[in-house]
């Protein structure tokens, strides 16, 4: 089983990082390689992606930092992205974590590996522009 975990420094309130990372409604903003678009619909939040409509739901815990993204990216088919926000000096460390589910093709895994580098980057960049005080 292969699986990818990649961290980043963010120079803004571990609090603020968690905050913005457990807003579905934040994903096209920074997870750019994965989700086009967002809605809710019915309660739940929706992910519009190149491969379709992705159900999303997003378990946080303020106290561990952690921010899970429990998807379903086919009928019957749940996958759960890990990540967490910790405390780095006077700003944080995200860490993403994804697993490689069965089935999928290495090279599809390994695009998403490279996805995630670039959304930290993005994430990185907004947050430190639009929150430089949010220590």
């Amino acid at each position: 089983m292969r699986h990818d975990a990649q961290s980043i420094t963010i120079d803004v309130a571990p609090e603020a990082v968690r905050e913005f990372v457990a807003d579905p409604a934040n994903l096209p903003r920074w997870a750019v390689g994965f989700a086009q678009g967002v809605r809710q619909e019915d309660g739940r939040w929706i992910v519009r992606t190149t491969g379709g409509d992705v159900p999303v739901q997003v378990q946080t815990d303020a106290g561990t930092g952690v921010v899970d993204f429990h998807l379903e990216p086919a009928p019957d088919v749940r996958v759960t992205a890990h990540s967490r926000v910790v405390p780095a000096g006077t700003g944080a460390l995200y860490t993403f974590t994804q697993v490689q589910p069965s089935g999928m093709p290495d090279e599809v895994f390994d695009g998403q590996v490279g996805a995630v580098r670039h959304e930290l980057v993005a994430l990185k960049a907004i947050l430190e522009v639009t929150c430089p005080t949010g220590r």
